[in-house]
């Protein structure tokens, strides 16, 4: 009779043992899926940034190119209007018939010169200024976005 307990024993404990076996390879099949399913949100999440983040900066630089070539175009404005107004004076210097004429002419140069060359320096202050702020408001906006698309949560 003990070999027949015996056996059932060893069979309990055969099937117990096959049942902890099972229940543990289920187990680390379920972690396994859940962590690649995890992974690939993350792979998804970090391609998303990315993209997110090349347009970002491709947009960046072009607001950058075309406030650099607005500055540009604005010197060069500036500078034609300081030569348009220097030869202007030039042509009323010509003409003065006595040096006191010819001294107010200077004098009134000097001082028309200087206020345009102060609103040239005050206009080009506020379109950095402008662009700036601009800039920086989008920048900030658009990388928050950036951000945000990481925000998925992991199962």
């Amino acid at each position: 009779m003990t070999t027949k307990t015996d056996a059932k024993a060893s069979k309990a404990a055969k099937e117990n043992a096959q049942e902890v076996t099972n229940k543990v390879a289920d187990g680390a099949r379920e972690f396994v899926k859940r962590s690649a399913e995890t992974a690939q949100e993350r792979a998804e999440g970090f391609y998303e940034t990315t993209k997110t983040y090349n347009t970002q900066l491709e947009d960046t630089l072009k607001r950058a190119a075309t406030g650099y070539t607005n500055m540009l175009g604005g010197l060069f404005d500036a500078a034609f209007a300081n030569v348009n107004h220097t030869l202007a004076a030039v042509e009323k210097l010509a003409e003065a018939k006595t040096a006191s004429e010819a001294i107010q002419i200077q004098s009134d140069y000097v001082r028309e010169h200087s206020a345009q060359n102060m609103e040239h320096l005050r206009s080009a202050y506020d379109y950095v200024r402008d662009v700036t702020t601009e800039n920086a408001t989008y920048i900030r906006e658009g990388y928050g976005k950036m951000w945000q698309s990481t925000g998925k949560k992991a199962a």
